[in-house]
C-alpha cells in the first residue's frame, strides 16, 4: 500500500485539530474532512505561520454517465486513493474494472446482475494508478469518483449500518485491540476489508447471511464493505 494514500487522513486530521479554537466543536458531518465549522476556527495565522499542507490527493468530483460498454478516461492524482459512488439500472450483466495507463487491469470493482447501486475503493494499493474504467453492459450507468477523505466517517464506538458496498472513514483511527460485531443479510459474497498503513486486512469473506465476531487491525483508517444486502457493524466490547 502507499502509505499516503491512507494516512493522508490522519495528517488532515491532526491539521484540523491543531487549527482548531478553545470553543467547543459541533458535531461533524458524515464526510467533512475540514475539522471544525467555520464559526469555531481560530482567526487565520499569517502566511509563514501556516502549518505544513498534506500532499495534494485531493480532487474534484468527476462524474462519468453513459449506457452499454464503454471505456472512460478520468485524471485524478497518482498518489490518490479514491472511492467511485455506482449506479446502473437494467436487466443485463453490469461489470466495472479499473485500468492502468498501459490497459492493465488492476481490479475488478463490480461485478453483478440487474440493478446495482454501492460505493467502491480503488487505487488503495501502492502500484496501483487508475485513468479509466471498462464498462461491461448494455444498460444506463452513472458513476461518480470522489477522493477517499470524502466517505462517510465512523467514530468506532456506534453502530454503523448500511446496505450494498460502502466505504467509511474511521475517525480516529482505531488503536489498541479492538473487536467487532458483524451481521449481514444477502445471498452474494460479502466481504470486510480494513485498511492502515500496514495494508490491507480482510476480515470477513463469506457467502450469503453472516454473523460473527473479528478483530479490527491496530491503525485502521477506512472499512470497505462488498454485500447485496444490509450490514451492521458495531463494537464488540
Amino acid at each position: 500500500m502507499r502509505v499516503g494514500k491512507l494516512l493522508l487522513l490522519l495528517v488532515i486530521a491532526s491539521l484540523a485539530v491543531g487549527a482548531c479554537s478553545t470553543q467547543a466543536l459541533e458535531t461533524l458531518q458524515p464526510g467533512d474532512t475540514s475539522g471544525v465549522p467555520l464559526q469555531s476556527l481560530a482567526p487565520s495565522p499569517a502566511p509563514s505561520q501556516a502549518p505544513s499542507q498534506a500532499p495534494d490527493d485531493t480532487f474534484k468530483p468527476i462524474t462519468l454517465t453513459g449506457k452499454g460498454a464503454k471505456v472512460p478516461r478520468f485524471t485524478i492524482p497518482a498518489t490518490a486513493a479514491a472511492i467511485a459512488t455506482i449506479s446502473a439500472k437494467g436487466s443485463d450483466n453490469f461489470a466495472v474494472t479499473s485500468l492502468a495507463a498501459d490497459g492493465s487491469d488492476n481490479e475488478l470493482l463490480v461485478n453483478v446482475i440487474g440493478n446495482y447501486a454501492g460505493t467502491v475503493l480503488f487505487d488503495a494499493q501502492d502500484s496501483e494508478h487508475s485513468v479509466a474504467f471498462r464498462i461491461e453492459t448494455s444498460d444506463s450507468w452513472t458513476i461518480t469518483i470522489k477522493p477517499v477523505a470524502s466517505a462517510r466517517t465512523w467514530d468506532g464506538d456506534s453502530r454503523l449500518s448500511g446496505k450494498g458496498d460502502d466505504v467509511v472513514q474511521i475517525n480516529p483511527a482505531s488503536s489498541g485491540l479492538i473487536a467487532l460485531n458483524i451481521t449481514n443479510k444477502g445471498q452474494d459474497n460479502f466481504v470486510v476489508t480494513g485498511y492502515s498503513d500496514n495494508g490491507p486486512d480482510l476480515m470477513v469473506n463469506e457467502i450469503g447471511n453472516y454473523t460473527g465476531q473479528v478483530q479490527l487491525a491496530d491503525g485502521s483508517v477506512i472499512l470497505a464493505v462488498n454485500s447485496d444486502g444490509p450490514w451492521s457493524i458495531a463494537p464488540g466490547g
